[in-house]
């Protein structure tokens, strides 16, 4: 994938002249301190990454960055068998102003190109990029095949956090045989919070056998496009009923796309046909409809429905 390398923002440098490449970039820097990173984040763009692609998660993780002042290594493998070895190197910096005059933050990207034949090598040299004594997360994005990662179980077994989106990946991801399960986050998932949140609040003021009672059938309907944050919801449901207590054998549950823009809803439907509970919202101008009586009466609740941001979605990912 060279034209991903190309196409991403840098400036050339020798892969053993990284260090004096940002020693030059930060010569003018009247602040060390304000270079001081936070953790380290390895973003490997996968098979299926093309350069519009890698530019846009290039600029998310760069919003992620003034937040989180990090190191972060771009990893743009070259999957062209025939290709000689061959390691190239970019280094980009860019600095932020904050609140204050004085507090600003510098981030750094290291953006790594590797050929298939110099794969060998990649581990030390991504050793050596990264922040000694700094956290390590690691987010691999768009891969084709995840049997591949098992090739990078350096960065599998060392990450505090390994992050995929389950809307660009694979559908065996969720099989796949993790070195370390419970560090595993899935982004299509992070983006729903504020739709969790906002159903959570709102349903939390019935019991759970209010709830539960009667319940037959859980249906999401939503836009195409929101195929995994539709399946991701339907867990967080699934999981949230299970607690509560709910024979969730007994319920049918489905999820169904659309075509409408910006279309997402939830509805609950009961035997009992008094009781209802319907959540309908437009993503696209930030609106949700909640409608519910549960036996204690109707109520109904309008409130903002959209997903998380992108650099938002990354630090709630890692650190939640």
């Amino acid at each position: 994938m060279p034209e991903v390398f190309d196409a991403l923002p840098g400036v050339a440098v020798p892969v053993g002249g990284i260090s004096d490449g940002f020693t030059k970039l930060w010569a003018d820097t009247p602040a060390k301190e304000s270079r001081a990173v936070q953790l380290n984040l390895v973003l490997h763009f996968g098979r299926n990454t093309v350069p519009a692609d890698a530019l846009e998660q290039f600029g998310h993780t760069r919003l992620f960055a003034q937040r989180y002042p990090c190191r972060v290594v771009v990893l743009c493998p070259d999957y062209d068998a025939t290709a000689p070895a061959e390691i190239r190197a970019k280094i980009y910096g860019e600095c932020f102003l904050g609140k204050s005059p004085g507090d600003m933050r510098c981030v750094e990207f290291v953006l790594l190109h590797y050929t298939v034949a110099a794969r060998c090598h990649l581990e030390n040299q991504v050793s050596v990029c990264l922040s000694s004594d700094m956290p390590l997360y690691y987010w691999a994005h768009r891969f084709a095949d995840v049997r591949r990662l098992a090739d990078y179980d350096y960065l599998l077994t060392r990450s505090k956090r390994i992050l995929f989106d389950s809307a660009v990946v694979p559908a065996d991801t969720f099989t796949y045989p993790w070195p370390n399960q419970s560090a595993v986050r899935d982004l299509a998932y992070t983006r729903t919070l504020p739709l969790r949140q906002n159903l959570g609040q709102f349903l939390s003021r019935y019991t759970p056998a209010l709830i539960n009672t009667g319940l037959k059938q859980v249906t999401i309907r939503h836009r195409q496009q929101f195929g995994a944050e539709a399946a991701c919801l339907l867990g967080w449901v699934k999981k949230g009923l299970v607690r509560s207590g709910a024979d969730t054998a007994a319920i049918t549950f489905e999820v169904t796309p659309v075509d409408c823009p910006g279309c997402f809803s939830l509805v609950f439907g009961y035997a009992d046909t008094k009781k209802s509970f319907s959540w309908v919202a437009d993503l696209s101008k930030d609106h949700a409809d909640f409608a519910g009586d549960l036996g204690t009466g109707r109520t109904t609740l309008v409130a903002g429905a959209h997903f998380l941001a992108p650099e938002l979605a990354l630090s709630e990912a890692m650190f939640f």
